[in-house]
């Protein structure tokens, strides 16, 4: 639902606690203040063309309003535009907001597809072609537009992995909604393509217990659930014999025990391992901490 001035976004967290309408505290703020972001400084740059970081000196305001129950956590986002002068998107700045934002926070997981940016410059083409006397007062063309919101995109990849730090833990995707309809479904893959691009590369080796799975035995390249994390994570076996024929690697995935190696990891901004990489097991281990392998934990 939207007017010329007034745009509401939904934004359902899904699956995990959301199903029983509980999300954990810690984890909701700081998704919200990423969407919030997100949504604000996207509306705020179809309005005036610019990119501005600072929240108060915004010509938009995002505020909660009260969500119908649903088998999920919900959120009712409603962007307002404070300015009284009439929207050059005029009857589509709702549509235009909500392909603004799903580039935002799609863009990293799809690899820069082409579909995507195509898409939303068939979106502004065809909001400035239904709003031709508005826009000759717009001085921006399109290419122009486009290049200003991949600036944006870039300056928002911190709120961006704000937004999308309850999958995996409190949830298992985030659907956000325009005129009750969903425009995009943002699953462990987006939150991911973000962890990666500013992922920091420990400087050590460090020891650790996972379950892995997905072993290709060409590349070395797997997923590990480490222990006591719900979900896997990509790792690389970068030890020699890792395509040798009945290696540990391959031998604890087929058994479906979990392994103690060594391994260096890419880690997110809160300081946990999103990607690993391993170079040994951890033999010198076993006699201080246990056998070698040892069955997953229920």
């Amino acid at each position: 639902m939207s007017t010329d001035s007034t745009v509401f976004i939904t934004v359902r967290y899904e699956g995990n606690e959301a199903e029983q309408h509980e999300i954990e505290l810690h984890q909701l703020g700081q998704s919200i203040q990423g969407f919030a972001r997100i949504f604000a400084i996207c509306a705020n740059v179809l309005r005036t063309g610019k990119i501005a970081r600072h929240l108060d000196s915004l010509e938009i305001r995002v505020m909660a309003v009260p969500v119908a129950e649903h088998n999920c956590f919900e959120v009712l986002a409603m962007i307002k535009t404070l300015a009284t002068s009439k929207d050059l998107w005029s009857g589509a700045f709702g549509a235009l907001l909500a392909a603004v934002v799903q580039y935002v926070l799609s863009r990293k997981a799809r690899n820069g597809d082409e579909d995507l940016m195509e898409f939303l410059k068939d979106t502004l083409q065809q909001a400035l072609h239904n709003n031709q006397l508005e826009s000759q007062r717009f001085a921006m063309t399109i290419e122009k537009m486009m290049v200003t919101i991949e600036k944006l995109a870039e300056s928002l990849r911190s709120a961006a992995r704000q937004a999308l730090s309850p999958i995996g833990r409190s949830c298992n995707r985030i659907d956000l909604y325009a005129s009750d309809c969903a425009f995009v479904t943002l699953d462990s893959g987006h939150k991911q393509a973000f962890a990666d691009a500013e992922a920091v590369l420990s400087d050590h080796l460090a020891t650790y217990d996972g379950l892995i799975s997905e072993f290709d035995m060409a590349t070395g390249a797997c997923k590990v659930t480490l222990e006591g994390e719900p979900s896997r994570i990509p790792a690389i076996v970068t030890d020699p014999i890792f395509n040798r024929p009945n290696n540990p690697y391959v031998e604890a995935m087929a058994c479906a025990i979990s392994l103690r190696f060594l391994a260096k990891a890419d880690l997110d901004a809160d300081g946990n391992p999103s990607k690993l990489y391993i170079s040994d097991t951890a033999e010198q281990s076993r006699s201080a901490a246990g056998p070698h392998l040892k069955p997953q934990s229920n």
